[in-house]
Formats: C-alpha cells, sequence, structure tokens
C-alpha cells in the first residue's frame, strides 16, 4: 500500500506555502535522480510541474510526466515517483471536512487523471498568483472557480442570494471580496455560489468585481478630478500602478490619457 502521507505532508522539500481551512497550496522542489518511494495522500490534490520532468509509476502504467502538465491524485491513490531533473511542483490540495460540505457532487475523477499543457486556464493563473504573493486569497477563488465548472447539480432559476451578491460587489469598494467571504455573507457554498454566479451572470466573482472597480473609476474620471492614485484606491485597486494596468487591459488607454480625451 506504501507510506501514507498525512493532510498538508509532502515529499520533496517545501518552498512556499498558504494553508486555510479549505485548501491547503504549497510549492515543493525535488533533486534530480530523486526517487519518491511508494507512497498515497489521505486528501486528493492537483500537482503542476512547474519545472523539470519526472515518471509517475502507477498500477496501471508509468507516465513521464513534462513542465505544464497537472495531475489529479485523488486520496488514496497509491504512486511512486522519480525525477529526471531537479523539480519543482505546485500542489494543491483539497481538505476532508471542506469537501464533505459540498451539498452537490463536483464530478471529478475516481482515478488518476493527467492533463496535457495548456488544460486549465484556472491553473496556470493560480500559479501566477501564488508566485507573486503567497498571502493572497486568489489562488483559493482559482480553484473554486475550476471546481464549479465540474458541478453537476442543476442551478435554479430562482437565486435569492444573486441579488445581493451583486449589490455587494457594485457598492462596497472598500475591501477586495473573495468567493468565500460572499459565500459566508449570503449563507451558500462557494463552490456552488461560484458556479451559479457564471451562469447566471456570464462572468466569474471575480471579473465582475473588476467590472465595477473599473465602472467606479470610469465614472470619477468623467465627473471629478482626482488624482489616479486617489481614483484607484477609492475603487479598492491596491495602487494606481494595479489600476493602470487593468484599465488599460479593459479600454486599451490609461486613465490619463482617457480623462486626456475627455476634456479635448
Amino acid at each position: 500500500m506504501g507510506t501514507i502521507l498525512l493532510p498538508g505532508h509532502y515529499f520533496g522539500t517545501e518552498r512556499q506555502s498558504n494553508d486555510s481551512a479549505s485548501f491547503k497550496i504549497n510549492i515543493t522542489t525535488y533533486q534530480q535522480d530523486e526517487v519518491l518511494r511508494e507512497h498515497y495522500h489521505e486528501n486528493a490534490y492537483l500537482s503542476l510541474l512547474i519545472n523539470g520532468s519526472y515518471n509517475e509509476i502507477h498500477k496501471k502504467g508509468d507516465n513521464i510526466i513534462q513542465p505544464g502538465e497537472i495531475l489529479f491524485r485523488p486520496a488514496g491513490y497509491t504512486h511512486a515517483n522519480h525525477f529526471h531533473t531537479p523539480g519543482r511542483c505546485l500542489n494543491f490540495e483539497f481538505k476532508q471536512e471542506w469537501m464533505e460540505q459540498l451539498d452537490f457532487r463536483p464530478g471529478l475523477p475516481g482515478s488518476v487523471a493527467i492533463f496535457k499543457n495548456g488544460c486549465f486556464e484556472e491553473m496556470y493563473r493560480l500559479l501566477y498568483s501564488f508566485l507573486a504573493d503567497a498571502r493572497t486569497d486568489l489562488p483559493e477563488e482559482y480553484i473554486i472557480n475550476w471546481l464549479g465548472n465540474y458541478a453537476t447539480a442543476a442551478v435554479p432559476q430562482r437565486l435569492e442570494w444573486l441579488p445581493r451578491v451583486k449589490a455587494i460587489l457594485e457598492n462596497e469598494f472598500d475591501h477586495h471580496h473573495t468567493i468565500q467571504s460572499l459565500a459566508q455573507r449570503v449563507f451558500t457554498h462557494p463552490v456552488y455560489l461560484a458556479r451559479a454566479f457564471k451562469e447566471r451572470v456570464g462572468m466569474t466573482v471575480g471579473e465582475y468585481q473588476l467590472r465595477m472597480r473599473l465602472r467606479k473609476a470610469t465614472m470619477l474620471l468623467f465627473t471629478g478630478n482626482l488624482p489616479v492614485s486617489d481614483i484607484a484606491f477609492s475603487c479598492g485597486f491596491t495602487d494606481a500602478p494595479h489600476l493602470i494596468r487593468s484599465f488599460r487591459v479593459f479600454y486599451h488607454v490609461t486613465p490619463r490619457k482617457y480623462r486626456q480625451l475627455l476634456k479635448s
């Protein structure tokens, strides 16, 4: 059966981690020719290979894993690994207590699944977010959105909590609202909220929140003379560069240039 690794524990060397009541995210590194003996984890998790390559050895075969590929390993899945070169992995572990609270089944694979490079946009966003700042709560939001794609239960026509969530995102700019914090306020499960919101509104909670912040910034550019830095803070952006980057992506122009065009 192999060695059991308790929740939150991995072979290799942990370099970076973030632990919450729902998930554990970490980055582990491995040496060239390092062999991980047969083992299994108590919790299911996703593992994204960032650098290097290794063999995934299990009862059904032996697969070579390349950078950018993602493995879903269910709880209790026995495997061994052999790293050909120094390796680095992003691991995202689903805590059992949290998974048991789901009021629907996400339909995750029942056995090991290997996804080729480029399959899951959310996982690559998660990786960038985590590498940039391990303390941020954005990785949880990305994985909750990913889980929502696997939910099988139908979303009811009437969602009593949806207008309240939209009102929060449209009017409260004093801090960043996570899917977890919104779910607590409207008494629903975060994965269900993420899936139902996207199905009804046509975008994720994070995308909608950014859209509302940019809408307010645009209004302030039209109606006042506040410096861009003050507009950024009043709209909930961390700083002026954050607003400028987001504004440029959405409007293809900087806020300052946009204001100049309005006054020309």
